[in-house]
């Protein structure tokens, strides 16, 4: 081994005399490695534990704790597990050979020995190792096109009849056993995918494994795939567990996932800024039943791996955590081995692919501490550091190839389909009829399969000038709304990828839009109970941290029982973070209901919706917009400099309303929906009494 590579590996020498260990020492810097030492086993662990040696090299015959005890205590810590171990010994006897193999020596070097001997066993060990690292870094990384592949299904939606790498293959053999499978990753990895380069994927996917392979090795884990931002890992039966049984492991590093994730959310935060997308969080799918390891593959290539309906199962059952909000998802049949220990919320009936009845899930919440657990940091071997750090580079690469095939099938086929006048393909729904079109989105009345339900979805209207501009705020729309649940905002039901097509579907209205209703007249009663609901819908996605910044009538849509919803929120945006400032001479939303901040290329806020809304207000009051102008640059000069106009005598007791709303300057104005909504009660008690005062006096 050259000295520049011998450079980069640590040796530690663990011998009772000082003068051998000195004579140690020097040789080994001699070849270029960083050494530290030790006088007997017992410091020789504690030495370890600070400096992370790659090759150890010891003595048998010591003080306080012999070699043997060491490679023991030291095999016992999943940090040493693999660490190549070179015993020096005077004992030529087959029995002390044979004792050191079992605790898991590599190589024995009798005393006395030379410097040739000595540095051949080192670098032989080292090199050994690397090339076992390397064997399981290609073990349980998928290739690069696998991978690829794998994220063009997640983005299509087009589930693979098999998950990946775990189809089951002709003439496999192997033992059968009970054992518990568990299944994690990533929740909207390729939205954050789309926004990071490959480098920052793999940067992100490092920092992530680390993390939660913590609890993974804590509870006996052992990884059997890698799989981009996946992970599977297998627990089994071992000698002495009792009633700390496989499933019950499982469960607890599930959840140990779970919070470990949660707690990276903060790290992902600090180092990509990445807005209003959504919260860093993974799913865990976890089911007991019967596995099979085996090889399969061509002579001489084959790959190492599990099979068996259980692999299936746990993916699948991942595959439900978003749909349900658990995080954590388990069969009944691993809740019921892991004991009484284990919490549980909702159970749930569910129908999964590639099996012909039903599954029993449970929601796990909490399990009990485990006896003699160990505590803190555990660090993870390096032969699976190296496979992790192999799976995230490729990960980075295939997971941004993936978006740029799928943005390309996006803008091509949605251009071509629309041109010819093609129905449109979306798996689950049958399109209809388009029935609106916007600068980033196509919408289409469209019926849902299952039940017949009439939905409006809404196709992403991908240009080749600004595909990723677009895709982004395509899926920042999607990623917004789901976070709402109000009667007055628009309700996802779906969204997704297919084949050719980014789609969100939502709520149809037969009601039309406010704009419409505004049109035909309003009464100022109606206009007043309209803006009630409008600034509900405001003050619930403000208090979520949403800022619409495209609140127009065409935006508030009307149910057949007359309630006013919001929506399009493909330019809303989260306040947390940096907010990007409107380029001079762009701007977003619609002139007439821009804010005076935001026609100044001041970054919108809450109280520019409200601006928009005092707007509306007049328009449904007046049926005529406050400004107009021969051009846009007239109608936004008016924004900024025109004053509030008045209401007729008729409408004067809403004038203080609107001023509220309508304000120039921000701090001036109504300071949130909820404010709104106190404004409109004075008002309508001001009416109220009025009304009272009057017929007392008639």
């Amino acid at each position: 081994m050259s000295g520049a590579r011998a450079a980069m590996k640590k040796i530690l020498v663990v011998e009772d005399e000082a003068s051998i260990r000195l004579n140690l020492t020097l040789m080994l810097k001699g070849e270029g490695y960083t050494v530290d030492s030790a006088e007997n086993g017992r410091a020789g662990i504690e030495h370890a534990k600070s400096f992370a040696p790659d090759l150890i090299v010891s003595d048998v015959m010591m003080p306080e704790l012999d070699g043997f005890g060491m490679l023991e205590a030291l095999r016992a810590d999943p940090r040493f597990v693999d660490t190549p171990f070179i015993f020096l010994t005077a004992l030529n006897d087959r029995s002390s050979m044979r004792r050191g193999m079992n605790l898991g020596a590599d190589d024995f070097l009798n005393k006395p020995f030379t410097r040739d001997e000595l540095i051949e066993a080192v670098n032989s060990r080292l090199k050994r190792y690397e090339s076992t690292a390397r064997s399981l870094a290609e073990r349980l990384v998928a290739g690069n096109d696998e991978l690829r592949r794998w994220y063009r299904q997640s983005l299509t939606g087009a589930e693979p009849e098999r998950p990946l790498a775990f189809a089951e293959t002709a003439g496999m053999t192997g033992k059968m056993a009970v054992a518990t499978v568990l299944f994690a990753d990533i929740r909207n990895f390729t939205t954050y995918s789309e926004r990071l380069t490959a480098g920052q994927i793999a940067e992100l996917l490092n920092a992530y494994f680390e993390a939660v392979c913590q609890p993974i090795v804590r509870n006996g884990g052992r990884i059997a795939k890698l799989i981009g931002d996946g992970i599977m890992v297998v627990f089994e039966a071992r000698d002495g567990d009792g009633d700390d049984n496989h499933a019950r492991r499982a469960i607890r590093a599930g959840l140990g996932i779970v919070l470990a994730a949660s707690k990276f959310g903060d790290w992902f935060k600090q180092h990509f800024d990445l807005g209003e997308l959504p919260e860093f969080a993974t799913g865990v799918g976890i089911h007991t039943g019967d596995l099979m390891e085996v090889r399969i593959g061509p002579p001489g290539a084959e790959d190492l791996t599990v099979v068996g309906d259980s692999v299936n199962v746990a993916s699948r059952l991942e595959g439900q955590t978003k749909e349900l909000g658990w995080p954590v998802v388990a069969s009944v049949s691993a809740v019921s081995m892991a004991g009484s220990m284990v919490s549980t919320g909702e159970s749930r009936q569910l129908e999964l692919r590639g099996r012909n009845a039903p599954i029993e899930a449970m929601e796990v919440i909490g399990i009990g501490a485990a006896e003699g657990a160990p505590e803190g940091p555990i660090e993870v071997p390096a032969s699976v550091r190296a496979a992790l750090a192999e799976n995230a580079q490729m990960a980075g690469r295939a997971a941004k190839a993936a978006l740029s095939e799928t943005l390309r099938i996006i803008t091509s086929d949605l251009t071509r389909a629309l041109a010819a006048g093609r129905p449109l393909q979306v798996k689950g729904y049958r399109v209809v009829k388009k029935i609106g079109e916007g600068g980033m989105s196509n919408v289409f009345l469209a019926e849902r399969e299952t039940d017949g339900t009439q939905v409006a979805l809404k196709i992403l209207n991908a240009r080749p000038s600004d595909d990723k501009q677009l895709l982004q705020r395509f899926i920042q729309e999607s990623a917004l709304i789901s976070d709402i649940d109000h009667p007055n905002v628009v309700k996802i039901y779906d969204k997704g990828f297919t084949d050719d097509y980014a789609y969100i579907a939502m709520e149809y209205f037969t009601g039309g839009s406010l704009k419409d209703v505004i049109a035909g007249g309003l009464t100022p009663r109606q206009a007043l109970s309209l803006l009630a609901q409008a600034a509900a819908a405001l003050a619930e996605i403000h208090r979520l941290g949403i800022v619409h910044r495209d609140v127009k009538p065409a935006n508030m849509m009307l149910s057949a029982d007359g309630t006013m919803v919001l929506a399009d929120f493909g330019i809303a945006k989260r306040t947390e973070g940096s907010m990007e400032r409107t380029v001079h001479g762009e701007f977003f939303g619609t002139p007439y209901y821009i804010s005076p901040e935001q026609a100044n290329g001041k970054p919108a806020s809450a109280r520019s919706d409200i601006y928009s809304l005092g707007i509306i207000f007049y328009e449904m009051l007046m049926n005529q917009r406050p400004y107009r102008g021969d051009s846009i640059v007239e109608l936004i000069s008016q924004h900024v400099h025109a004053p509030i106009p008045r209401l007729p005598q008729a409408l004067e007791d809403y004038q203080v309303l609107l001023d509220g709303m309508m304000a120039k300057d921000p701090a001036e104005r109504l300071q949130s929906a909820d404010d709104v909504l106190v404004a409109i009660d004075r008002v309508w008690t001001q009416i109220a009494l009025r009304a009272n005062t009057a017929q007392s006096r008639d």
